[in-house]
């Protein structure tokens, strides 16, 4: 089988809509192949020891079992960002029960580099944010952090979920923009009132008209246009977007964050943000559904996981690194909130995607 069937095949698998991301990312997949960043995935001995033999056979490959072929490959990619280097992209994933493209995207433990922004545009995704699983309908703006950990897929009730993204890697004068509401770690949600969401959609769209692998001005288009979404929806009225993050409650997050090692109080963290210990802890259970403890400690899993997976830390130094001083506290709550020990996490290693190129 040659490279058009191979690529016709991750069509079928990718879906022939517009802005599919077959389309979008052209041949740079089969080139990748023959890298060391295909090679090196934890995943792909075994996927070679599988196919080999039919890839070497007299007989040419079906259709179907280059579809699974092509399935296969894409969940033994670790990150997009690695798939990606340092290119920022945007496209259309539809996920309809029953295809190929019906799969559940895994961040185990986030993504080194790069940023996402979904938008819903039709039927329901549910993303699993450790702290809730949130139902994503038509209009609802999901962004997801490069430290975020989380899965998404189509909602089971739903017959389809369709949304487009933006994968970019930011500056702060970008992200300066960025007010909206956290419904997990380094996850954020935002849901435009119905007479801003066209102008919003139609700022997606318009990424697809060019290819921002292909040069420095079509990436810094892509950044600009993303840059644009962010500071629409900075304009929304405070009442149309009422799950706004509150100013106090994001200092009091960033200083959790830039200590997550220290064993600091809440009385601590009101002192910080000039609140009393009630205020701060009334505030911030309202804004983000959790308790400044229960924050903290997602936000320690959340880090955990990537000092786990991208360094040969011991696991104890690791507990050290994020604020536990007792090895078997730090094991029962990673195992709590992530579903697994940090033995078993490390194991893993992360295998990202169940089914297809992680977007």
């Amino acid at each position: 089988m040659g490279k058009e069937e191979l690529h016709d095949a991750w069509l079928s698998t990718m879906g022939d809509h517009p802005g599919n991301i077959a389309e979008r990312l052209g041949p740079l997949p089969l080139k990748l192949s023959r890298t060391e960043f295909f090679t090196a995935q934890p995943l792909v001995p075994q996927l070679i020891s599988k196919w080999r033999p039919k890839f070497e056979s007299a007989t040419a490959l079906s259709v179907e079992q280059a579809i699974c072929f092509q399935v296969e490959a894409g969940g033994a990619l670790k990150h997009l960002s690695g798939l990606l280097g340092d290119n920022c992209l945007s496209a259309v994933t539809h996920m309809e029960r029953g295809t190929p493209s019906d799969v559940v995207t895994r961040r185990p433990a986030g993504n080194p580099s790069g940023w996402s922004l979904n938008l819903s545009v039709s039927g329901v995704g549910q993303y699993n944010c450790i702290r809730q699983e949130f139902r994503a309908g038509p209009g609802d703006m999901v962004l997801l952090s490069p430290e975020a950990m989380y899965d998404y897929q189509r909602a089971p009730e739903a017959s389809c979920w369709v949304h487009s993204w933006i994968y970019f890697k930011p500056d702060q004068n970008l992200l300066r923009w960025l007010n909206w509401a956290e419904i997990g770690p380094h996850i954020y949600h935002l849901k435009p009132p119905a007479s801003e969401l066209s102008s919003i959609k139609s700022l997606f769209d318009s990424t697809l008209e060019f290819d921002p692998t292909e040069s420095e001005q079509s990436e810094a288009l892509l950044l600009n246009i993303t840059e644009q979404i962010f500071i629409r929806c900075a304009m929304l009225p405070v009442d149309s977007a009422r799950n706004y993050m509150d100013a106090r409650v994001k200092r009091a997050m960033s200083f959790i964050g830039d200590n997550l090692d220290r064993a600091l109080t809440v009385d601590c963290i009101a002192q910080h943000v000039q609140l009393s210990k009630t205020q701060l802890s009334a505030l911030f259970k309202e804004y983000t559904g959790s308790t400044l403890i229960n924050w903290r400690e997602e936000r320690r899993v959340a880090r955990a996981s990537q000092l786990l997976t991208q360094t040969a830390l011991q696991i104890q130094e690791v507990a050290q690194r994020v604020g536990y001083d007792d090895p078997l506290y730090f094991s029962r709550t990673f195992s709590k909130l992530s579903g697994c020990s940090p033995r078993q996490f490390r194991q893993i290693r992360e295998p990202s995607v169940e089914g297809k190129i992680p977007t």
